[in-house]
């Protein structure tokens, strides 16, 4: 008789040797860390809602076209006798036609808001006495954010949204998306008119390491730290940004139709 394996046993087995975390899951972690780069302005546009105008024109147009036909032309000889013969025949004609065209387009009249494109990015390091999540950080980590704005032109106060990625060369450790507001600050006692402040939340997911498939939710601020306010440029340049948060780690999965999982 063969033996027997049983099958609840074998599948236990294979979980148990295919998960394996640093930390147990369903731990909660603390994430934390600061960024040290730069800010550039991709483009700028105007922003705000656009005005619809319409002009009406007087336009032209001419056309021709080429009609060949066969004609029957009969002549007399000198002996009196009638000679026919079809010969072609073009006739060219041509005509014009003037009707009033309207043409509309959007512009922003005196416009007071730009949407601007923008990336952040710069090297990445821990906080080493708050952050927990230490795999995830490596001495060449790098951040990187690619953000849309719409912001006043007066104080750059606005809001942003976009994506970003933690890299460790060209892989990816791990992304998300971002958003949060510019040009104030949240925090207690912040000033109303930061032109050189940003900050907001990130949602991500560890995508390689040990940690892969964590939950990353967190807060971020950030100063660049070469604009002086008021300014009348867009502000960009040297940033200096915090991370922090928490990263969740995630529960095995779960196979159903079998008691205990």
């Amino acid at each position: 008789m063969k033996p027997t394996v049983s099958l609840i046993t074998l599948i236990g087995t294979m979980l148990t040797a295919s998960v394996t975390y640093a930390q147990s899951p369903g731990s909660i972690l603390g994430f934390a860390g600061q960024v040290n780069g730069s800010v550039t302005v991709a483009s700028t546009a105007p922003g705000g809602c656009p005005t619809l105008v319409c002009t009406t024109n007087m336009v032209t147009y001419s056309h021709c076209y080429t009609n060949t036909y066969w004609k029957l032309v009969c002549t007399t000889n000198a002996a009196g006798a009638i000679q026919c013969t079809n010969v072609p025949v073009t006739v060219t004609r041509c005509f014009t036609n003037t009707f009033p065209q309207i043409t509309c387009t959007n512009v922003f009249q005196t416009p007071t808001s730009l949407t601007i494109k923008e990336t952040l990015a710069g090297a990445l390091t821990e906080n080493a006495s708050c952050d927990q999540l230490s795999a995830l950080f490596t001495s060449n980590g790098m951040f990187q954010a690619s953000l849309s704005l719409s912001v006043r032109t007066n104080d750059w106060v606005g809001t942003h949204m976009g994506i970003f990625k933690i890299l460790d060369g060209t892989n990816v450790l791990a992304y998300g998306s971002l958003s949060g507001v510019d040009g104030v600050s949240t925090a207690s006692g912040g000033t109303c008119a930061a032109c050189n402040h940003l900050e907001g939340t990130l949602h991500g997911v560890v995508t390689s390491g040990p940690l892969q498939g964590a939950k990353l939710t967190a807060s971020y601020a950030a100063d660049l730290t070469g604009v002086t306010c008021p300014s009348s440029d867009v502000p960009a340049g040297a940033v200096m940004m915090t991370i922090q948060g928490v990263g969740v780690i995630p529960c095995p999965s779960r196979c159903f139709g079998f008691p205990g999982f």
